[in-house]
């Protein structure tokens, strides 16, 4: 026989999980624009949790980002209930340099949020030029039927080579 207690306790489990995932697999932006970037919750939660975003500037495909190329990226990302939608803008500085597409790659970490990886825990976004190479060289006059001329030009800018 087990006396009665006189403090007792009750546990209660909840046994209601949710994942978390971007809304997206790609966003993109142009320099000088800003996008935006959601994560969502499955299932709503009655307490706030957040999440942990990574940020790489290297995406296979893309030039390498610099980390002057972006702002905006939160680290750690917080759903307050009763919303399962937690959202934040990417702004994109403008330059006057041409470059190659860029690309950063955010991956959320769910260690210690209770939450669940969802079906889309890394994004892509693309960061696309607004300036164009610009051209320069010398007139030159070529007459037919006469000896090879060589041109020069100068492409200012340009992070390319093209033949």
């Amino acid at each position: 026989v087990v006396p009665p207690s006189t403090n007792p306790m009750v546990t209660i489990i909840d046994d209601e999980s949710s994942s978390v995932r971007f809304t997206e697999q790609t966003y993109s932006g142009e320099e000088g624009g800003v996008t935006e970037v959601c994560l969502v919750l499955n299932n709503q939660l009655d307490m706030e949790t957040s999440v942990t975003l990574s940020i790489s500037n290297s995406v296979t495909g893309y030039d390498d980002a610099e980390n002057d190329d972006y702002s905006g990226v939160l680290t750690v990302v917080t759903f307050v209930p009763p919303n399962q939608m937690s959202c934040f803008n990417i702004t994109f500085p403008d330059d006057t340099e041409y470059e190659l597409v860029e690309a950063i790659k955010l991956t959320i970490n769910t260690t210690g949020s209770g939450l669940n990886p969802g079906t889309i825990t890394e994004a892509n976004v693309i960061i696309t030029d607004d300036d164009k190479p610009q051209i320069r060289g010398d007139n030159t006059t070529i007459f037919e039927n006469r000896s090879p001329v060589r041109v020069c030009v100068d492409l200012r800018g340009a992070t390319q080579s093209t033949s």
